[in-house]
C-alpha cells in the first residue's frame, strides 16, 4: 500500500533544496572561480550580483580604513579586498562588524612584498577609532565634576574606565603612519587610550608602561577607590613609594576624568 508525501514533507524538502541553492549562490558569489554556479541562473546575472556583493563590501573597507588604503595602488588594495571577500566567512552584513571581521582576517592572513610590514597593527588602530566613534554605551557613563576626585571624595568614590575609552598597544607608531612616513622596522612599543569625548571626537593619549598598568588595572576591576587602585599597582611597580604614585596617577586621572575618558561606577 503507497502513502502519499505529507505537505509537511513537501515543505521540508522544499526548504532543503532552496536552503542548498543559497550556498552554492553564496560560494560562487564569493569564489567563482572554485565554485560552479548554480543551475539555471543568467551567467550575466550573476556577475552583476558579484560585483555588487564585492563592490559593496570594498567599499565598507574603503571607509573604515582611509589611511590604509592610501598606502596601496589601487590595483594592490582591491586584491586584497578581494582576498578578504573570498576566503574569509563573514557572519555579519554590518559595516562595522565587516571592519571587525577585516582585522580579525588579517591575523591569519599571510602578508605578501606589497604590504605594508605594520598591516596588522595599523588595520587594528584605525578599527578601534571607528569602534569607539560608533560605539552606543551599554550604560549611561556618569561624569565626574572637578572637585570629585579631590579631598575626602577621593577616598569613597568609585572609578571606572569609560564604555567609550580603549586601551592600544602597538610595536609600531601607528598614529604617525601615512603615506610621507612608512617605518620598515618597529620602534619602541607605543601605548593609547583611545576615548570620545563629550563633543564626538575620537581622542587619543600616549601613555607609558606605568600608566597603562594604571588604567589597565581599572578596566579589568571597575569600581575601585583611587587608595585601592594605588594599593593593587604598588606591588607591580616596586620602585616607587604609594605616595609617588599618588602624585603621579591623580593629576592623570583628573585630566581623564576632565576628558570623559574616567567615569563614576555605578553597580
Amino acid at each position: 500500500m503507497s502513502t502519499k508525501p505529507s505537505h509537511s514533507d513537501n515543505d521540508n524538502s522544499n526548504s532543503d533544496d532552496f536552503k542548498q541553492v543559497q550556498l552554492q549562490f553564496a560560494a560562487y558569489i564569493r569564489d567563482p572561480g572554485s565554485t560552479p554556479p548554480p543551475a539555471g541562473l543568467e551567467a550575466r546575472r550573476l556577475k552583476i550580483y558579484r560585483e555588487l556583493f564585492f563592490n559593496n563590501v570594498k567599499g565598507f573597507l574603503d571607509t573604515a580604513f582611509p589611511v590604509l588604503k592610501t598606502l596601496y595602488s589601487d590595483s594592490n588594495w582591491t586584491a586584497l579586498a578581494r582576498q578578504f571577500f573570498r576566503q574569509y566567512a563573514c557572519h555579519s552584513p554590518y559595516f562595522l562588524h565587516i571592519a571587525e571581521q577585516f582585522v580579525a582576517f588579517l591575523q591569519d592572513y599571510p602578508p605578501t612584498d606589497t604590504d605594508p610590514a605594520f598591516l596588522t597593527e595599523l588595520a587594528h588602530y584605525e578599527w578601534a577609532e571607528l569602534y569607539i566613534a560608533t560605539l552606543v554605551p551599554s550604560q549611561p557613563q556618569p561624569l565626574l565634576e572637578a572637585g570629585q576626585l579631590t579631598g575626602a571624595q577621593l577616598e569613597s568614590i568609585r572609578l571606572r574606565l569609560s564604555e567609550l575609552a580603549m586601551l592600544c598597544a602597538y610595536q609600531w607608531p601607528v598614529q604617525q603612519i601615512c603615506v610621507d612616513f612608512q617605518p620598515t622596522v618597529p620602534g619602541q612599543p607605543v601605548f593609547f587610550l583611545l576615548y570620545r569625548n563629550a563633543d564626538h571626537q575620537v581622542k587619543f593619549v600616549q601613555l607609558n608602561q606605568a600608566t597603562l598598568l594604571l588604567l589597565n588595572h581599572l578596566a579589568e576591576q571597575p569600581g575601585l577607590t583611587f587608595p585601592a587602585l594605588i594599593t593593587a599597582i604598588s606591588a607591580q611597580l616596586p620602585g616607587l613609594t604609594e605616595q609617588q604614585l599618588q602624585q603621579g596617577a591623580l593629576p592623570l586621572l583628573q585630566d581623564l576624568a576632565g576628558k570623559g575618558a574616567i567615569c563614576g561606577f555605578q553597580d
